[in-house]
């Protein structure tokens, strides 16, 4: 048995031709679709909840631990859910760096402050070469609007 992918349409006294797409074309727009779908996602800008300055984006989030996400309890008794970002160009980075109460060892800390409107958003960790953002996620929103 033969089969033909071509169809035929006559419409308003013209003639079309209709070619059914094999399934290796398929998979290969799927694909394609499916990666311009991350690559918007990996953009998608992580603002400062209350003035809505650029924080930073999807594509910086980071694991530490092996975990994008902690919940720790300062010395004050306050619970913190941060999120680990390995680039925060929307926050500036205020104090002297320290290791007391480091809530990731052999790491300093300084405080992270929206660089727009100076709210707290977390804390930057730093350790020889290596650093990172530790930001209070209640404190960031995700930008909602379409690129």
């Amino acid at each position: 048995m033969h089969m033909h992918n071509t169809k035929h349409l006559i419409q308003k006294g013209k003639l079309y031709t209709l070619k059914q797409s094999s399934e290796e074309q398929i998979e290969e727009v799927s694909s394609k679709i499916l990666q311009e779908t991350e690559t918007e996602k990996e953009k998608e800008s992580i603002l400062c909840r209350n003035c809505k300055n650029e924080i930073t984006t999807a594509e910086f989030i980071t694991a530490f631990n092996g975990q994008h996400a902690h919940i720790f309890k300062n010395p004050a008794g306050l619970t913190f859910h941060i999120g680990c970002f390995s680039r925060a160009w929307g926050c500036i980075v205020y104090g002297i760096p320290t290791y007391e109460y480091t809530w990731f060892a052999g790491f300093s800390w300084s405080v992270a402050l929206c660089s727009n409107c100076l709210t707290h958003l977390g804390w930057h960790y730093q350790s020889g070469g290596n650093s990172f953002f530790g930001l209070i996620l209640a404190n960031l929103v995700k930008d909602s609007k379409t690129h």
